[in-house]
Parts: C-alpha cells; structure tokens; sequence
C-alpha cells in the first residue's frame, strides 16, 4: 500500500502530480476522465454516469470502450509513477463502474476552505488575516478553470468555479474596504467593471470605494454610467440597493461600512406581495374521495409547522389534478399567498434552483437586483422571506429530493405540495402519498364525465373494455374521453376494439398536444443507459410479474444490481413493486418499453428471453431435486444459470403458485416469438413443472408444441405436446388423450427419448385408471417402471403407489398392500413426501378392507402429515379426502364432513379436475349420512353430470347414490 497523493490543479490548464511528481497526461478526455473520478473519491461512478458527464446528448456507439481506454491509460500513469500493480489498486473497477481509490488534493476546494476562513476572520474583527487566506486563495487561481477539458460536466463545473471566482472576488474588495485601503479597492473594481459590466454588484462597491476615498463626485459618475448602461443595453433600472446607495451619497449620508448592505428584512417585509399563483381547478375531478378529504384536513389545520405533502406516483396517474384541486381546498387557510412552481421534472434539464428560487422571490415582491449571485444567499434569503409567512407552496414536478431541498422552507406555518415520479423516500419527516391508478368505479365515472354517461350506459360492455385498455390511468381516460367526446357518432365496440391492438394502442391516446406516451417519454429520457436497457428488456417479457432473481437472469446481472436497477426504476414511476423482491408494469408503460426499444436493444431480446427459461428451467430442476431427490433431471435440457434455491417444499410449492401466471405467458410468448432453442428450454419447463404435479394452461403448450413442430424439431414438439396432454389429463379430467398419448410416447422412442417415453406411460397408465380399465393400466405402469430402470425419468415409487391405487380400484386388497408398501420402501430411500402421502393413502385404504379400521386411519393421520410436510395442495386434498373416506366407513361421518369439505377446496384451488370429483362425492356422502341431504343432493347432481360428460364410469356410483335419494317435487 502507498501513502501517495494525488494533486489535482484545476484553477487553470489541469496540473496533475503524484508524489510531488507531475503527470504528463495530454488528452482531454483522459483528463476529464480523471477530474470526474477525482471529484468523487473514493466514491464509484458506474460507467454510464462517467459517459453522461463526458458526453452530451451525442455519445458514441463505442463510449463504454473508449472509457475503458482512458482509464486503462490512467492506469499506465499510475503504475509507472507508483509500486507494482498500484494502477488498478489506485483506479479500481467495480461491478459497472470504477473508483479512485486515493486521497485527492484539489486547488479549488483549497480555495473554498480558504474563502470559508476569511469570512470567519471577518466576521470576528480580524480583516488583517482575512486578507492574507483571501490573498493566497487568489495566488491559487492560473487563469480560466479547467482549460481545453471537454464535457458537459467539465462545462458545468467551469460555471461553477467561476461564480466561486466572484464570491472570491467580492470577499476580497470588502476586506479591503475594512482595512481601509480604498485605492487598491478602486484599481481591482476597475477591472472588475470592465469584465463584468452587467454585474451591479461591481458597481455599487466601486462607489462605496470611491465614496469612501474621499471621491463623491467619482462615485456618483459611477452610478450614471452604471444607469445608462443598464438602460441601453438592457432595458432595465438599476436595482433598489444601488440607487438606496446613490441616494446616500447625494444626501452625504455614510454608506454601509465595507459592503452596500440590504436593508433590514423586517423593514423590507411590509412592502412585499402576496402571489396567488395556482393554476384552476378541475371542475370535474373524480376519485380519491376518502384521500382529498384526509389531505384537507392535514393542509388545513391550524399549527406553527405545517407539513411538507409529496403525491408520487407514475406518468399520467393524476398527481398535478390532486394537488392543485387540494390546494384550492385549502387555500382560505393560507393568507399569506399560494404560490405555483413548476420544478421541470418533466424537462430533459430540469429548471436549476437558483432560478426557481429568484422567481419565488419575486412572487413575494422581491425586485430581481435584490436576488444574491450566491446560491447559500439566495436560499437563506428565500428560507427568511418565508420564516413566518402562512402560505402554500405547490412544487409540481420534482425530479428529485437534492433538487426539492433548497426550495423547501424551515419549520414554520409554511405548507408544501409536492408532486414528484420520484418516490421521494429520503424526504424524512414529509407525508408520502404514493398516487396509483383510479379504482373501476372511478375511472368509470371520470370517463362518464369526459365522454357522456349515457354514452357508456348504452354500450356498457365496451365501456369496460376501453376502461381496460387505458389501464385505469387518468391520463388516458381524460384522453379517450376527450377524442370520443368530439366524435359523438363513434361506436364505443369500435374504439374498444382500437384500444386492444397493443402494437396501436399509444397511438390511439393521443388528443390535440397530449398524449401517454408523451408523459412517458418524459422520465424515460432521463434514464442512462444500464437503466434505460433494463426498463426495456423487463417490458418485452409477458409475464404479468416476475422475482428479483428472475429480472437477474433476464438482464444478466447479479441479483443485487438486478434489484437496484428495479429499485431505481420503481423510485423514477416506471415500474411497481407488488411486494418485496417482485417487480411489474402497468399495462400501458410495458408497451410503452417496447416501443422505445433500440435496435441494439431489441437485438437483445431473444438472448433475454433465453436466459429468461433458462432460470426457470433450472429453478424447477431445483424444486424437483428437493421434493423428489431420486428423480433424475438429467434427461431435460441443460441450463447455465442457478435458479431459484430453495431450503423447504413448502417454499418449493409457493415458489411454483406464485409464478404460475408469468410460466404461462412465458410459454405463449416463446410460442409465438421464441427460437428454436428457447422453445427447448420451455418445453422442458412446462414437463417438468407437469412432472411434478404442477399443472398449469394447456393452450399455450400446444401453441408451444406446434411452434416446435414448425421449426422441425420433433423431440421439443413430442414433449410440449406430451406436457399439453398431462395439463389436459389431470387439470380437466380429458380421457379422450390415450390416442395422443400413444403417438407422443411412439415418437419419443423413435428418437431415443425413453425417459419422455416413461412420463408418457405413465400419463396412460393414469388415463386408464380414471376409465376403470385397470388391467391395461397395469400394463402402462409396469411398461414404465421398465423404461425408468433405465432412465430414472420418473420416480420407480411414484409409480409402485399408483399400482397400489389401481389394486384398490379392483379391489385387489392383499395386492394393493404389496405395491404400497413398494412404494414406501422407495419413498424412504429417497425422502419423497409425495411418494409417502400417495403411498400411504391406498395402504390406508388396502388395510380398511382388511379389517384394521383403526390402522387404517392411523395410515391417514401420517398420509395427511406427509402431504402437508411435501406442501403441495392436491397432496393435501387427496389426503383429506381419503381420510374422510375412511372415517365414514368407520361410522365417523359427523367428522368427516368436515374434513371432505376442506379436500374438496384444496383441491378445487388446483388444476385437479377428477379428484376434485372424487372429493366431491365423498362429501356429499357425509352429508347424507349425517341428515342433510338438502346439501347432497346439488353435489352428487353435480358430480354425475360431470362424471358422465367427462366419461369416468368409476364416479357412476355417484348417479346410484342420487337414485337412493329423491328431492321433493312440487306438486
């Protein structure tokens, strides 16, 4: 390690020295580069950041490798000046950025340090020493700052340090003003005038320095010149402090000792103004009733501190109607003025604060001579003018918090509003009001509003669709209602039917000057770009949402950038966060990612999508190793990524509900826009989710499937296709898929896939059971208990236990024992809770009809654990129905009604269609048992028409029981 510093000499040509040794670093760039670094050491600066302070609007295609370079020659400076390897310890890469690593030395925060002391001095009495720290401040400064160093924050900081060189400036003329040496003060304001003619603060201290010199007339030369100039040049009159002083000096009254003073606030506060400046009211404002009132009540009570409101929200939620409609509400409380600001948010360049601050100022009758340069001046200025006053001040369009802070008053009877699509969070002490679409209701009415009520009564179908299609946001509501309000013959079905084209939808929000996608674009332009790619490559996946780790893999960054990009997408409006660690969009910002898309950017895509099913691909191996460790996964394709790691089956089986939905749009979308290798990838996602007892949809499977088959690849149509029929076999109860079945485990073998062949025996092994035909499902089961010998594509005790169940169908009780206890025996050697609970259940049931009814039920206590213990919720519900199967056999039936009756919600909150049934008709006999047959009856009907549609002869004993049980007829 070193001790070395960096001098950094930026008060004129950049001098760079390390060690005391000057560094010959000639290109601009280069140096830039390395001011930008230096500024904030030992900060990182991530690489778009370092390019937008380099570049203006026009960066290069190449600007992250032309960074690259640069710091790779700051590097070679380094290292050639220091020990071995001291360029990348000094100049560190970090994950997306770099960081200086050393202690810097700058001239001008010298300077500032000395300036901050000199006032000090002042302020105390002590102007000899003053003089000296401003003196050697001035010997500091070389000539122009940061001379032939490109970039617009090269250029910004220029601006900067030269208003540090007037404040520098001026500090030195009043200390010698102090100590009396008004010669020396004349000959420096002399230059000054000539430079900075414009500047009336030159001028008035020429004139105290004349004045005081004993030169009255000299003074008040001074003064006409100054008059003239700003007359002529201008069109302007000189400022209340100058022409005070030029009043004080014809009446020979001294002027202020050292500086022209201001007068006092409290002398200046009985002559000010009191603006109104609000912008009007939306005579037609709907929704947010419950919020309006409670805001009122906050704005409008009574206090010595007032609270600070910031409304946030996206683009086009209606933040401005809300506060501005508020602020009407309110307004009787505030005497001493309203006051509207626009802090140009929505600006490429948002409006600076000194600005905003001078016009503040001159609302409340300040004169524009009055406003310090200094912005600390200005703003304690502003914070005094406001100390005391009961006023409202309406700050729409923050762009931030470091932005909103100087505009904020102290604590006092001040109230604020603001409005922001920054979230504002480290605003502490404000009331966050985070602003979200309008509730149906609402968004009805507000539309009723814009575009007539009977309009949307007559077509109320429509009416909804459109509501649908501006996603409830106010903005395109206010839109829609407006272009439908000027084409009164325009049929609502046809506008609806515009507004569910999403490739034309943002066109269709557009009225006059205003449209969605212009609110939009307005915060999408101030992303860099690692944000601006991130918001894009989210937007093109279709999942409704997606997990922190899922958004990792989609952007190929680590989960902890993934979340920081989503954090800073959700504070910037252009994206939600549902709950902790997941991230969405609203309906009309995703299309509107799609469409601002760039052509690198959309290039992009199918690489994100990939690694998109790629995750949750691997994530669901990872689920399947857990629940069902002996189950070989090796036959799917291969993945690159981790997954989702999972510690429990429970967390498995939340982890596969919670992303059901975004599986499924997946699955469409690669269906309808993938490659051929990413419909690989989610072929085998769909069968493996299905595999596992997950079922899902089984359209977008078959979508996928014949995707597959026009792309020529048979082994991924074969398994789409067999994962469509297992989501159509167990969600639905379809046993007209045998014929398909029989083709799909045919082209498997043909192709050498014998573990897709396995699960295809299986699924028939399944059908055949749920027919009755329990010898050929036998014959599929054994089939399959061949070929997973072989491959281990399907657990050898998943399919023991579903012998165990079709012995049961026969009936065949000392054989059921057998194959159950087969089961066990793998499913202890393998930690299968699914296999436990399933074989455990038929035992159950084997050893009933055995004569054991006490271990039989006993053999249900433990299926029931087991289930749960697995997490999957048809487990449970299986379990819950055979065990209120066996306790009314065994004369239990005021208990077991309750436990059928949860069996069938479990399983009717799964896609599990004939267990449900199966389930349904055990508790329909409990309630017949119990004396309630008005409760059976409807069930039992429900169960034999369903049974006799799907065509599952084992559930015929449902029409015996309704024959035994006849409802009154009337009569």
């Amino acid at each position: 390690m070193t001790s070395s510093v960096l001098r950094l000499d930026v008060l004129g040509p950049v001098e760079v020295r390390l060690a005391e040794r000057r560094l010959s670093i000639s290109a601009p760039q280069t140096l830039a580069v390395l001011a930008i670094l230096a500024a904030e050491s030992g900060r990182t600066l991530s690489t778009p950041h370092l390019a937008a302070r380099l570049w203006s609007d026009r960066r290069p295609t190449s600007a992250f490798s032309v960074l690259r370079n640069h710091v790779h020659e700051l590097r070679r400076h380094f290292g050639a000046h220091g020990h071995a390897g001291a360029g990348t310890e000094w100049l560190t890469s970090t994950v997306g950025g770099y960081r200086l690593a050393l202690p810097v030395q700058c001239d001008a925060v010298t300077v500032q340090e000395l300036l901050a002391a000199a006032e000090s001095d002042r302020a105390s009495g002590a102007a000899d020493l003053a003089h000296e720290k401003l003196a050697a401040a001035k010997r500091l400064w070389r000539g122009d700052p940061l001379v032939g160093v490109p970039g617009p924050w090269a250029d910004k900081e220029r601006a900067r340090l030269g208003g540090l060189r007037s404040a520098l400036a001026e500090a030195a003329i009043a200390v010698t003003l102090d100590l009396g040496r008004y010669s020396a003060a004349v000959a420096e304001l002399e230059a000054l005038v000539a430079a900075e003619p414009q500047v009336e603060r030159w001028h008035e201290l020429m004139m105290v320095a004349l004045y005081r010199a004993g030169r009255r007339i000299e003074a008040l030369e001074v003064y006409r010149n100054a008059h003239r100039m700003l007359a002529d040049e201008l069109g302007l009159e000189p400022g209340p402090r100058m022409s005070r002083l030029h009043q004080e000096i014809l009446s020979a009254t001294p002027p202020p000792t050292g500086t022209a003073e201001t007068p006092s606030p409290e002398k200046e506060l009985h002559s000010r103004r009191i603006p109104a400046w609000l912008p009007t009211d939306i005579t037609d404002f709907v929704g947010r009733d419950e919020l309006v009132s409670e805001l009122t009540t906050v704005l409008g009570g009574d206090g010595d501190r007032r609270p600070v409101v910031a409304i946030t929200g996206m683009g086009g939620v209606g933040k401005t109607a809300l506060a501005v409609h508020l602020a009407h509400q309110v307004r009787r409380h505030y005497p001493d003025g309203v006051l509207y600001l626009d802090l140009g948010g929505l600006d490429e360049r948002p409006r600076s604060t000194d600005l905003l601050m001078g016009t503040a100022l001159r609302a409340f009758g300040f004169e524009p001579s009055e406003l310090p340069l200094d912005s600390d001046e200005r703003k304690q200025l502003w914070r005094n003018a406001v100390a005391n006053k009961r006023a409202l001040l309406l700050l729409d369009n923050a762009p931030d918090v470091a932005h909103l802070a100087p505009l904020l008053p102290g604590p006092g009877p001040a109230a604020v509003l603001v409005t922001s699509r920054s979230s504002l969070a480290e605003l502490f002490g404000a009331r966050l009001v985070p602003l979200d679409v309008l509730a149906p209701d609402a968004a009805w009415k507000l539309l009723a509003h814009r575009a007539s009520a009977r309009r949307l009564a007559g077509d109320p179908t429509a009416a909804r669709e459109i509501l649908r299609g501006c996603g409830h946001l106010p903005l395109a509501l206010c839109v829609v209602g407006a272009r439908l309000a000027s084409r009164p013959t325009w049929p609502l079905a046809g506008f609806a039917e515009r507004l569910a084209d999403e490739h034309g939808r943002l066109a269709e929000l557009t009225v006059g000057g205003t449209s969605v996608e212009h609110a939009f674009l307005a915060g999408f332009r101030r992303l860099d770009p690692e944000l601006s790619r991130a918001f894009v490559l989210i937007a093109n996946a279709d999942a409704p949402e997606l997990p922190v780790a899922a958004v990792a893999a989609l952007l190929d960054r680590d989960p902890v950038e993934a979340e920081r990009l989503c954090e800073t997408l959700v504070d910037a409006g252009l994206l939600q966060t549902p709950e902790l660690g997941r991230y969405r969009y609203h309906d009309l910002l995703r299309l509107f990612g799609r469409k601002v898309a760039e052509p690198e950017q959309r290039r992009e895509w199918p690489r994100a999508m990939h690694r998109l099913i790629d995750f949750y691909l691997a994530s669901v191996k990872n689920v399947m190793a857990l629940r069902d460790p002996n189950m070989s996964t090796e036959h799917y394709a291969a993945t690159g990524a981790a997954g989702q790691q999972f510690t429990t089956q429970r967390r498995c089986t939340a982890w596969i509900t919670t992303e059901r939905a975004a599986i499924a749009a997946l699955h469409r979308q690669v269906a309808d826009a993938g490659d051929a290798r990413t419909r690989t990838l989610a072929a085998d996602l769909a069968l493996a989710l299905a595999v596992g007892g997950d079922i899902g949809e089984h359209r977008p499977l078959e979508m996928l499937s014949r995707a597959a088959e026009a792309d020529g690849d048979r082994r991924t149509m074969a398994r789409a296709r067999l994962a469509a029929v297992m989501t159509r076999l167990i969600g639905t109860g379809d046993l007209t898929t045998a014929r398909t079945l029989r083709e799909v485990s045919a082209t498997l073998l043909e192709l050498g896939d014998h573990s897709g062949a396995t699960i295809a025996e299986v699924m028939l092994g399944t059908g055949m059971t749920y027919r009755g035909k329990t010898d050929a499902a036998m014959e599929h089961y054994l089939r399959a208990i061949d070929l997973a010998d072989q491959e281990q594509a399907a657990s050898p005790g998943l399919m023991w236990a579903a012998i165990a169940g079709v012995h049961c169908t026969a009936r065949r009780w000392p054989d059921a024992v057998q194959a159950a206890e087969q089961a066990l025996s793998f499913a202890g050697r393998a930690g299968s809770l699914r296999v436990e609970s399933m074989a455990l259940q038929e035992l159950a049931l084997a050893t009933l009809h055995s004569g054991d009814p006490e271990t039989a039920r006993a053999l249900c206590e433990e299926s029931l654990d087991a289930a749960r213990r697995d997490g999957r919720r048809d487990q449970e519900g299986r379990a819950l129905a055979r065990r209120a199967e066996i306790m009314l056999a065994t004369d239990d039936a005021a208990a077991a009604a309750p436990v059928a009756e949860a069996a069938v919600q479990a399983l009717t909150e799964v896609p599990s269609a004939i267990p449900r049934l199966r389930a349904m008709q055990v508790h329909a006999r409990t309630l017949l048992a119990i004396g309630r047959p008005h409760e059976a009856i409807p069930i039992l009907e429900e169960v034999a028409a369903t049974s006799q549609r799907i065509g599952v002869p084992i559930l015929d004993a449902a029409t015996a029981d309704l024959n035994t049980r006849t409802r009154p007829r009337a009569g």
